[in-house]
């Protein structure tokens, strides 16, 4: 008995482990399945819209790039337009022509040359023959300033306003 039993037993936990089996292989195994196959399909999208992106972002960067060099081509050919024109000026016969008369001082023949030159102001003097003190330092200051270059004046005039106040003081 104790065999029948047993076997008895056996046969129905057979069953219903066949079907626990087969109700567990078929049902459980399929969605896991499809679900691996939803994640890794999500997966392979996230993937390829990060290419996409990525790819997308390059190609602005490019284009970017691209317009930057196109203008700086653009900055370079002005700039070498300009050079050109002076060079046809510097090689033109107008520019020598005048480098010949301010630099090196000569003339075409039957030209002649005017020089112009300010009336440098004498010291004002008083019925003894003396000058005052006043206007020896406004001479004094008016010739130092005759002399100095122009850029110098600007420079002076511009940035250094003090030091043409102590110019005058020193004089």
């Amino acid at each position: 008995m104790d065999m029948h039993e047993s076997s008895g037993q056996a046969d129905a936990t057979d069953r219903s482990l066949d079907g626990i089996l087969a109700f567990v292989s078929y049902s459980d195994l399929e969605p896991v399945s499809k679900q691996l196959t939803i994640i890794v399909g999500l997966t392979v999208v996230g993937f390829m819209a990060f290419g996409l992106t990525l790819s997308f972002y390059r190609n602005i960067l490019f284009e970017v790039t691209l317009e930057n060099i196109q203008e700086e081509n653009l900055k370079l050919r002005r700039n070498n337009a300009g050079r050109l024109a002076d060079l046809e000026y510097y090689r033109s016969a107008q520019y020598k022509d005048k480098y010949a008369k301010e630099n090196l001082g000569k003339v075409r023949p039957g030209e002649k040359a005017i020089i112009i030159k300010e009336e440098i102001p004498e010291p004002v003097y008083d019925a003894q023959g003396n000058t005052t003190a006043t206007d020896r330092q406004e001479w004094a200051f008016e010739e130092v300033l005759r002399q100095t270059p122009v850029l110098e004046h600007w420079r002076l005039f511009l940035f250094h306003r003090e030091k043409i106040e102590g110019l005058k003081q020193s004089l």
